[in-house]
């Protein structure tokens, strides 16, 4: 069964077929037409007027907003994921004894901006998942009531499992402890809606799924939790209005904790942020169902499909998958000349823990998946 063609949609060299969007996502030509503009305001600077900087972000949060079904007033723009775990994990208050919940195997962005907490006398433990992410009975196990916070991935990197965050958040809901979600490499593959989750923060990469430029990226935080941060970030356009900028007198500072007021530095960051805007529209105009759909198919294709040389490290419960696939070559010592084999031959994936990772998004077809198999199945060791 062949699903909608969207390749028309994008620039990729027909001899190259782009299987690594959980490592980085091409731009659409939607996008790349909205950058050239960009360009053009920057070549001619009388174009970039002041309602341009100020309209940027704000077209961005909106279009986030729709992604995730949030209100745009409470989006933070940064430039990764690890923006706003760094937010978090320097804006809230921790005591000595306090008690951190991480996955074991995570990729590091959800594990880094925790550990120099340690310093402090924070606990941050590491929890090996029985089966590639935690579920809400090994999280349930581990909890106590020093325990703080959790911070999951939605879909992990390194095998394509996707997390219970129904299950997950109910559990730290009950017994008030914070849970926070990253979303690369979920948001913009599937329909996402932080209204049906008990979760208090997402973070989120906008280069990949969500096919933006590199450097780009977004949190959302609980306005309850927002509130909390101490952390001091003064920044003229987040925190300044026309009157403000306009007086001659001594400037002091709000205090203000809107989500503007935690947004990296320079929004008006046209050459990402303008392209950007445009992806997430263009996504948003094919429909996140339609997408899921699309990239069900091609991972069926996959997961089905693999000769019986190869073993699925990745989910066949539909349940439990996402749009990333990885697997082994029965003896893995073959893995990384099997990779060099494929990239030869114009498949690109990726090689993660001595493992290959395809991840096809829409751009993708059905007989790219079929070339794709055929080449694993004429692999000669």
């Amino acid at each position: 069964m062949n699903s909608p063609d969207y390749t028309g949609d994008f620039s990729i060299d027909p001899r190259h077929i782009w299987l690594n969007v959980a490592s980085e996502g091409p731009i659409p030509k939607k996008a790349a037409e909205a950058l050239s503009e960009a360009v053009q305001w920057k070549l001619s600077p009388h174009l970039l007027t002041i309602p341009k900087f100020q309209q940027i972000p704000l077209e961005l949060k909106r279009s986030i907003a729709r992604l995730i079904h949030v209100d745009g007033d409470d989006v933070i723009l940064g430039n990764s994921a690890t923006y706003g775990l760094h937010l978090l994990a320097n804006g809230l208050e921790f005591k000595k004894g306090d008690e951190i919940i991480l996955l074991q195997n995570d990729f590091p962005t959800d594990i880094l901006p925790w550990l120099s907490l340690e310093a402090k006398g924070v606990i941050v433990h590491q929890l090996a998942a029985q089966k590639h992410v935690l579920s809400a009975e090994e999280l349930a196990r581990a909890i106590n009531h020093r325990t703080r916070l959790v911070c999951l991935p939605l879909v992990h990197s390194f095998t394509g499992f996707k997390l219970d965050v129904t299950a997950i958040g109910r559990l730290c809901r009950a017994h008030g402890i914070l849970c926070i979600v990253n979303l690369s490499q979920a948001a913009g593959a599937f329909e996402i809606d932080l209204l049906q989750w008990e979760v208090d923060a997402v973070v989120c990469a906008g280069y990949k799924w969500l096919l933006g430029p590199y450097g780009t990226g977004f949190c959302w935080i609980k306005k309850e939790l927002r509130q909390q941060l101490d952390y001091a970030q003064n920044y003229w356009i987040s925190l300044m209005d026309e009157a403000s900028l306009n007086s001659e007198g001594a400037l002091t500072l709000k205090n203000d904790h809107s989500a503007r007021r935690y947004d990296v530095f320079g929004t008006a960051n046209f050459f990402n942020y303008v392209p950007w805007t445009a992806s997430i529209e263009y996504l948003l105009s094919v429909g996140l169902d339609n997408i899921e759909r699309h990239n069900r198919l091609l991972v069926d294709q996959i997961i089905q499909d693999l000769d019986g040389r190869f073993e699925l490290v990745s989910p066949r419960a539909e349940s439990e998958r996402s749009n990333i696939v990885v697997f082994s070559y029965k003896d893995p010592s073959q893995n990384f000349r099997l990779f060099e084999y494929l990239k030869a031959q114009g498949f690109h994936l990726a090689f993660w823990k001595n493992k290959l990772r395809a991840s096809p998004h829409l751009y993708n077809t059905t007989q790219h998946i079929e070339r794709l198999l055929l080449a694993l199945n004429n692999y000669a060791a």
